[in-house]
């Protein structure tokens, strides 16, 4: 299933938003190259490319449902422990060329999936992400 056969069963007002927080989020720092907005059930409302991303390196529109589910077992996995921990602010996963950074977006009740440069430091980019889209806690 393609993302653009996902798109079809989203609330038209849901993947709105979730397109406008893409773009804002895809400008507000160089370091995020890709993107996914999920819902909570870890559907696929929006994908964004950075230009700084090669096309050679764009992950396959087949693979971004899988990669979804991903995240969100990650970030549901995570919010079982808030209790012991706080509230989940974001999550960092290091690979050998680029950083994955998961953001629990509760107020849109949204999920951010983001691959970085590697150089990047994921937390400044978390936090610079909350003042841009006021989900700074």
């Amino acid at each position: 299933m393609s993302t653009n056969e996902l798109k079809s069963v989203v609330e038209p007002a849901q993947a709105a938003i979730a397109k406008r927080l893409a773009k804002q989020v895809l400008e507000c720092d160089p370091a995020v190259l890709s993107l996914m907005v999920l819902d909570k059930k870890g559907q696929v409302l929006a994908v964004g490319r950075s230009v700084r991303l090669p096309e050679g390196e764009y992950i396959d529109d087949d693979a971004l449902p899988k990669l979804a589910v991903v995240a969100k077992l990650i970030i549901g996995a995570a919010a079982n422990v808030a209790e012991y921990t706080g509230r989940i602010q974001f999550l960092v996963g290091g690979f050998k060329n680029q950083k994955v950074l998961l953001i629990d977006l509760q107020e849109y009740d949204m999920v951010l999936a983001m691959r970085l440069a590697r150089s990047s430091n994921a937390e400044y980019v978390s936090n610079k992400i909350g003042e841009t889209l006021g989900t700074t806690s």
